[in-house]
């Protein structure tokens, strides 16, 4: 995940590792939406620079970029990392939500992924800008709507833990 903000045409050319990927203008207030996926199964929304969304192949939350701060999963909780700058380094504060914190979290993500679900089979209000993609769009847009709908399912797990520097 880009620490930095991108535009999409970067994220397009420069999200290798995401392929198939995919822009969509979406008539929701996060539009436009950038769409990735990894070999492994791991998948990414981007509603517009900020939020972003990160997911393993069972779409459990890995990751997350929420109002400029980084979140990754310490498994029964977010960690949020918080970039610390001094002259000589910068340097990765970790703090780790509470459950309320978290519970909060994981609501606000799943009402965007519900708004997201009501809105994404009406071509009036999803389309797409570009792919790269080996299958046809309508094939892609059913992969996507179905990990769409992965995300509700699980929206309050989170991935197994990443592990970070102690």
């Amino acid at each position: 995940m880009a620490l930095h903000e991108q535009d999409r045409e970067d994220l397009m050319r420069e999200a290798t590792a995401l392929f198939p990927r995919a822009e969509f203008q979406v008539e929701l207030p996060e539009a436009p939406l950038f769409w990735g996926q990894k070999k492994n199964g791991h998948f990414a929304f981007y509603f517009g620079s900020d939020p972003v969304y990160q997911f393993d192949q069972n779409a459990e939350l890995r990751r997350a970029f929420i109002d400029g701060k980084i979140y990754r999963t310490q498994g029964s909780t977010l960690a949020r990392l918080t970039r610390v700058h001094n002259s000589a380094e910068s340097i990765l504060q970790r703090y780790d939500l509470t459950e309320t914190e978290l519970k909060a979290c994981l609501q606000a993500m799943t009402q965007r992924f519900q708004q997201l679900d009501l809105v994404w089979l009406d071509p009036q209000k999803v389309q797409m800008v570009q792919s790269l993609a080996e299958c046809s769009d309508l094939d892609l847009r059913n992969l996507i709507h179905k990990q769409i709908r992965q995300v509700l399912q699980h929206s309050q797990q989170l991935a197994p833990r990443i592990r970070g520097k102690r």
